[in-house]
């Protein structure tokens, strides 16, 4: 089977998709060595920041894979994707809440990417190597505590999953599906969707903020699927669909 390279693969949002076969490849060892460094501290670098920013997040393929990585190592406290995906629902939050006659226009620009995925951008693709040890790069391809971290919030997250990633009539809609649906002119239930980002929002800042010493041990079931869900809304939700057995293609 041919793979689409990364540099090939167009980003989300602007009405095409990564092959499914390209999104759901494992991660390589280019990638993990790269998300290694990532989750040490290259997170909060300002321009690092700034790409995350302006791209909303990674692309499908980069998004879960990042959350997988830093699962696998971390052990599940995932206190540094929950504080980039409080940031960006906090931005996505307002983004959503346009009103007037123009408000379809001002989602559809005020959600599009205005840049390139980080790690697309360096070239980081499912043949990329880096010089990763071996065991490295078997324990960043360990999905066993993602899995648990989707069992233990499941009934939570899945109300959130997208529609047509599923493949069903569900109503949500991830944030590159709602844009190709804005650009289309068959958008509906856009309050509805505004009602679950701020509620997201919500409980991503109380899952933040159990990292933190003074409220160690609050975080819900439901805190925990906020970050789930958040990755799902803003990057699409196949990869991951594909992994607790929900893919439909």
């Amino acid at each position: 089977m041919t793979m689409t390279s990364l540099a090939e693969c167009p980003p989300t949002g602007d009405g095409t998709e990564c092959p499914a076969e390209y999104a759901l490849l494992p991660p390589s060892g280019g990638e993990i060595h790269y998300l290694w460094y990532y989750i040490q501290g290259s997170i909060m670098n300002g321009d690092v920041r700034r790409s995350l920013y302006n791209s909303w997040g990674f692309c499908e393929r980069h998004a879960w894979i990042a959350i997988q990585v830093e699962a696998s190592f971390r052990h599940c406290f995932m206190m540094g994707p929950a504080i980039l995906y409080e940031d960006l629902l906090q931005l996505a939050a307002p983004a959503m809440a346009a009103r007037g006659p123009l408000k379809n226009w001002l989602i559809l620009n005020r959600l599009r990417e205005k840049g390139p995925c980080l790690m697309c951008d360096m070239n980081l693709g499912p043949d990329s190597k880096g010089v990763a040890r071996p065991e490295m790069v078997a324990r960043g391809r360990d999905t066993s505590e993602l899995h648990r971290l989707a069992a233990m919030s499941r009934s939570f997250w899945e109300q959130t999953v997208c529609g047509r990633c599923l493949g069903d009539d569900a109503w949500p809609r991830c944030r590159p599906h709602m844009l190709e649906d804005l650009l289309q002119g068959r958008v509906r239930d856009l309050d509805r969707h505004l009602s679950m980002i701020q509620r997201l929002k919500r409980h991503i800042v109380r899952y933040s903020r159990s990292f933190e010493w003074a409220h160690r041990g609050t975080a819900t079931d439901e805190d925990r699927a906020s970050l789930i869900s958040a990755v799902g809304w803003f990057s699409g939700w196949q990869p991951f669909l594909s992994m607790v057995g929900m893919d439909h293609r």
